[in-house]
């Protein structure tokens, strides 16, 4: 991905369709740097907030991953600012790592609620480690069970950094059904007394 040193106000750079951001890392000075759009959306949705790249600022080459992005609050498509992380062999990436749920076909029926409890959890690892979520089978799931940070398939050479008690997913029964099985009942006793004073 190709950065170009930003020395224009932000307003200015966001209307030429190009994203503002900073360039940072222990062994260079911080640098404001500008993207053109459509090469960061690609580049993030390849690499995400989890996976390194190489990116070219002039004549230097630099190894970084996309360390945090701010996003417009009502298009959360389009990004406002971001900021890139330099990182070097033997460097250690900490983020956040997404859930993602697999297996819900299996389960997902009326009266049944797959309550997501977190969205990702904090991990470690070295660069180079080509991983961007932790699936999460729900299948076997029954009501009352909760996957925790400690059921989780981890893959070799991630060190998770959240309790290994933090829950992460449960399933649990709908109270809207408990409601309709309660206004069905009541609707059935109604129409019995109704019943009785017809008689």
């Amino acid at each position: 991905m190709k950065l170009e040193k930003r020395t224009e106000k932000l307003k200015s750079v966001r209307a030429g369709h190009k994203i503002p951001g900073v360039l940072f890392g222990k062994s260079i000075e911080p640098e404001a740097i500008q993207i053109d759009e459509k090469e960061f959306n690609e580049a993030f949705k390849q690499y995400g907030l989890t996976q390194t790249f190489e990116v070219k600022i002039g004549r230097k080459k630099h190894d970084v991953y996309i360390k945090e992005v701010q996003r417009h609050n009502i298009n959360h498509n389009q990004f406002l600012n971001v900021k890139l992380l330099k990182v070097m062999a033997g460097d250690m990436i900490r983020s956040h790592l997404p859930i993602n749920i697999i297996g819900k076909e299996s389960i997902e029926k009326p009266g049944v609620i797959i309550q997501h409890l977190a969205d990702s959890i904090e991990v470690e690892y070295g660069i180079g480690e080509n991983i961007h979520q932790i699936d999460v089978d729900v299948s076997k799931l029954e009501i009352g069970d909760v996957i925790k940070v400690e059921d989780l398939i981890i893959p070799k050479g991630i060190t998770v950094l959240d309790p290994m008690d933090k829950p992460i997913v449960n399933l649990v029964e709908s109270r809207y059904q408990e409601i309709e099985e309660v206004e069905e009942e009541v609707a059935q006793e109604v129409e019995i007394i109704t019943e009785k004073h017809k008689d």
